[in-house]
């Protein structure tokens, strides 16, 4: 498939934004022709520690895994 030329300036601009998001501690999670999929996990060890020690044996570590997946963030970088 062959890319016009507005097309490979915004792919361009794209990879540049991508750079940037990636240099703050994103991971490129997945790629498509549309955009690129960032994730960042924002939880830490301290907070899953305190969190486990807080509400282990009321939850079983449902609480653990609750505080990961709400501290799991997404972001698209549209091409």
């Amino acid at each position: 498939m062959k890319m016009n030329k507005e097309d490979k300036i915004a792919r361009d601009k794209a990879k540049e934004e991508l750079k940037m998001w990636m240099a703050n501690d994103w991971d490129l999670d997945s790629e498509t022709p549309e955009y690129f999929l960032l994730t960042k996990n924002t939880s830490g060890i301290l907070g899953h520690l305190f969190i486990f020690l807080i509400t282990f044996w009321w939850t079983l570590g449902i609480g653990n895994l609750l505080y990961w997946l709400l501290s799991k963030n997404k972001k698209k970088v549209m091409k």
